[in-house]
Formats: C-alpha cells, structure tokens, sequence
C-alpha cells in the first residue's frame, strides 16, 4: 500500500512548489527513510507552500 500520492499533494501548487517538492521526495526516497517520515514531511512542506501562496498574494 502506498501512503504518499505526490500528485494530490502537490495540486493547487505553483509549478516552482512542485518541483521543489518532488525532487526533495526523490532526495527523501534515497536517504531511506520510513513512508510515513517522507509524508509528513512534504506534506509540512506543501502547507507552507500553500500558505506563502495566499500571504504573498495579499501582499500584491
């Protein structure tokens, strides 16, 4: 069973987030750790993303 779908989790990003994001997973995925670590971690990412999406914006 897979837990990360990096698609769904990257939706709704700029292309620049995704990126970032999907080439930290391969980093992650090298490095050995548990699923569950990576997921958590990119999904802390994706939410910071998000959010620094909408501040920048309001800030426009």
């Amino acid at each position: 069973m897979t837990l990360l779908n990096l698609s769904a989790l990257t939706a709704g990003l700029t292309p620049a987030w995704s990126s970032y994001l999907r080439d930290w997973d391969r980093s992650l995925r090298v490095a050995n750790p548990p699923e569950t670590t990576r997921y958590n971690y990119l999904l802390a990412a994706a939410q910071l993303a998000r959010s620094g999406c909408r501040s920048s914006r309001t800030l426009r």
